[in-house]
């Protein structure tokens, strides 16, 4: 098909043509003197080029731009910026067209057939030399593996079925028409194969002792779990996905960036003494800015893409207060996700350090501000990186995990104070206030309450950071949308569109087709074998 085969030979290219386009020595590519494939593949200097610019092509403006949309497009903390864009804001409305630019998966399909490629060839360079070791090849197949998996992962939360491509396209006369595969047979494959990268020890903790971004920046065997707790969560596999995040909270290889808080007192005649906590000075919590969403690779970061003066992220055009073309929800986020502390008294200096670092000026001020309420980064400043995963969502997630056993156990109350446990190392760190805390009834945890917060946590936790979409749809549609699961996305609905297309909004929702995203239409054209989503196919 013409579509897919535009984007293969541009993957090519990339293997091929790209020059280096950052300042880290990791991210050289090979050489842009055209060397066909089949002359390529000799050395191990050869496929450690080609790994390079499998990273290099996730920082790639479209990729970047979709790996957050996807995550916030449909939920309740973003709205038009100060610029307009027809193709943003008809999502916005709840009306999406096939025919939307933003659908366009091509960038998704390039870094896949990269890795394919990799995958393909590697072996071949390591037969032809000598120096090139059976653990230096698995390393290098191991981040193939799971940068593919990766993108695997978030086609099929936003589309659902996909065509699952496992093999190398390298020329134009192979048939490349696919069909698309199941999302629950394209989870399982993605599992066997994040498991096998596992078990078989395929990567390293880390790659070097001085430089960070090396650790942070490429699939290291934290990367692997995380992606693997993410997607048991997804399969409602929640006892692996609780293994998972212990081994990787238990390692002692991250921590959570600390932010100084202290205790007040507060006597209340009803129910004895309430303890109120918050941050006594800024310095504190402008180094947590500073150090996850400013400089990057922080001490909690797992994974995160990489950019630099010489290749910006595409954040300025996105978001910035002047061109951006998405802006915060302020009344959503200031009055729901983050309300105010009930005690009157306090409220001045009693507050959730992530309401002031997530937002300012009605913008997105992780990602554009130099520090919280301080100045925004000048255009040629926006070389903070996107950040995939980082060990605070991992507490997050084995409260969740926690939370579904403990339901499915008739709310095992041991199993449900383990998850707030694991919600509580957040929010202490963020002085998160106790308007926002889950209460007990007559001295225990309800279930169903428990996963009401785990999520509102998340959304604390997590703003803006390209999660929430996919959070609320997780929750709708765990246990084949049992009981009243669907509310979920209703309540959503009611907060994403505005007062006149909320109604025709929540109709859609009650299609569960509707929840993921319609194949672009070019697709569609270029592809014989591909059929449309169903919700969308008329």
């Amino acid at each position: 098909m013409k579509k897919i085969t535009k984007y293969i030979m541009i993957g090519l290219l990339a293997l091929q043509g790209m020059t280096t386009t950052s300042c880290s020595d990791w991210l050289n590519l090979m050489p842009n003197d055209g060397v066909p494939l089949d002359e390529f593949w000799k050395t191990k200097e050869d496929v450690r080029s080609v790994v390079n610019g499998a990273y290099l092509s996730m920082t790639a403006n479209e990729l970047v731009q979709r790996l957050f949309l996807y995550g916030e497009w449909r939920a309740d903390m973003i709205t038009t910026g100060r610029r307009t864009n027809s193709s943003i804001v008809s999502v916005f409305n709840g009306e999406i067209s096939i025919d939307n630019t933003y659908l366009d998966w091509a960038s998704f399909y390039q870094t896949i057939n990269i890795c394919n490629t990799i995958l393909k060839f590697a072996p071949t360079a390591q037969a032809n030399d000598p120096t090139f070791s059976e653990a230096q090849l698995k390393e290098y197949e191991g981040q193939a593996i799971a940068i593919r998996s990766l993108m695997y992962f978030y086609l099929v939360r936003t589309f659902g079925d996909v065509p699952f491509i496992r093999e190398a396209y390298v020329n134009g006369s192979q048939q490349m028409s696919v069909a698309k595969s199941s999302e629950k047979e394209i989870l399982a494959g993605l599992v066997a194969d994040l498991e096998m990268v596992e078990t078989g020890n395929y990567l390293p903790g880390q790659y070097s002792s001085t430089d960070i971004a090396q650790n942070k920046g490429r699939m290291t065997m934290w990367a692997v779990k995380a992606l693997l707790a993410d997607i048991y969560l997804w399969q409602e596999e929640y006892e692996k996905c609780n293994r998972k995040c212990d081994e990787i909270i238990g390692s002692g290889q991250l921590l959570l960036v600390p932010v100084e808080s202290r205790k007040i007192e507060v006597e209340n005649t009803e129910e004895g003494t309430t303890d109120i906590y918050y941050a006594p000075d800024q310095s504190s919590y402008y180094s947590l800015f500073q150090q996850i969403y400013y400089q990057g690779n922080s001490m909690e970061s797992i994974f995160e893409l990489q950019f630099a003066t010489d290749n910006l992220n595409p954040f300025y055009s996105l978001m910035s207060s002047g061109r951006g073309v998405i802006g915060v929800k302020t009344e959503r986020v200031n009055s729901d996700i983050f309300p105010p502390l009930a005690d009157e008294a306090y409220s001045g200096e009693c507050f959730d350090i992530r309401s002031v670092i997530s937002q300012s000026k009605s913008c997105l001020w992780k990602y554009i501000g130099v520090e919280p309420n301080g100045s925004e980064r000048a255009q040629e400043e926006y070389t903070n990186n996107f950040i995939i995963y980082r060990l605070a969502e991992i507490y997050l997630m084995k409260a969740e995990a926690l939370t579904q056993m403990a339901i499915l156990d008739s709310d095992n109350q041991e199993l449900l104070k383990e998850a707030y446990a694991a919600v509580k190392m957040i929010r202490d760190r963020s002085t998160a206030v106790a308007t926002t805390d889950i209460g007990q009834t007559e001295g225990s945890y309800s279930g169903k309450a428990m996963e009401e917060f785990v999520l509102a946590e998340r959304g604390r936790e997590l703003i803006f950071e390209g999660k929430r979409w996919f959070d609320v749809l997780r929750q709708a549609k765990r246990n084949n949308y049992d009981g009243e699961n669907l509310n979920y996305l209703m309540t959503l609905a009611e907060y994403s569109a505005p007062a006149s297309k909320v109604n025709s909004l929540k109709a859609k929702y009650r299609n569960y087709h509707s929840h993921y995203l319609p194949i672009y239409s070019e697709e569609i054209d270029a592809n014989p074998l591909l059929e449309q989503n169903e919700f969308y196919a008329n």
